[in-house]
């Protein structure tokens, strides 16, 4: 009978146990292996897109021969120098931009590298600059985060940003995200499409969505029907103590049976 005792009580204690531990169905890379190298492809350059805005700065030893081609910001300093700053563009329906003294420039589509070197060069063909260095950077790199993880419009400095980072900066996922299926939605060339991503398992870096562009949606879906917050508090907070109380009823009605 003993025995028997010591069984139920080892049984109710682990009943306890899992009651109180996170299941596993919540924890990011489950099949990620530790002391295994795995192939780190580097983010893809942004590419531009109708309504993207650019700052366009182009700097000269010289800066009274690059002030003509930041028109607009042009700033005076305090020994009366001439100071060069940046100038924004915004990408039209046609994918071009009105650049001072160059004209129209067909950029959709283009890096951001491979306007900084159309500028550069066609400066340098035309005679106006020897030696330009010019410097573009995109000024609307925003994700929008909705769903489980809160709502949020996310600026983004810099050329590149993972999604992985993107959730660290928000409010992050819980019991209620459903993180085997999270939906990015990203538009390309007038068409829209809707991504799945699994934070569970290690594809995600393999995911054409891992590295996130501009103007993403990250959708962090709910697992299954959510009650209200009061009622979840109740209920997480109760849980434990019916598992418990469940557990040694059973152990004193099973022991009283032995």
């Amino acid at each position: 009978m003993k025995g028997n005792v010591k069984w139920l009580m080892l049984t109710a204690f682990v009943v306890l146990a899992a009651s109180c531990t996170t299941p596993a169905k919540l924890a990011y890379l489950r099949d990620l292996e530790y002391d295994t190298p795995y192939l780190a492809k580097p983010a893809p350059e942004l590419r531009l897109q109708v309504d993207d805005r650019i700052s366009i700065q182009v700097y000269s030893t010289d800066a009274e021969l690059a002030a003509p081609f930041n028109v607009g910001n042009g700033l005076v300093g305090e020994s009366g120098q001439a100071l060069t700053t940046a100038t924004i563009y915004t990408v039209d329906k046609n994918g071009d931009i009105q650049f001072p003294v160059l004209g129209t420039m067909h950029i959709l589509g283009k890096t951001l590298k491979e306007v900084e070197d159309w500028v550069a060069s066609e400066i340098v063909r035309l005679g106006y600059i020897r030696e330009p260095i010019v410097n573009v950077e995109m000024e609307n790199f925003t994700i929008t985060v909705l769903g489980e993880t809160g709502q949020s419009v996310m600026p983004v400095e810099g050329s590149s940003i993972n999604i992985l980072q993107v959730l660290a900066r928000s409010q992050g996922t819980d019991e209620h995200s459903k993180i085997p299926d999270v939906m990015v939605i990203r538009t390309e060339e007038g068409v829209r499409m809707a991504y799945s991503i699994n934070l569970q398992s290690k594809s995600l870096f393999d995911s054409p969505v891992f590295y996130l562009r501009q103007n993403d949606i990250v959708y962090v879906k709910p697992r299954g029907l959510r009650s209200s917050s009061n009622m979840t508090a109740i209920m997480s907070a109760l849980t434990p103590l019916f598992t418990a109380t469940t557990a040694i009823t059973t152990l004193f009605i099973l022991a009283k049976r032995l």
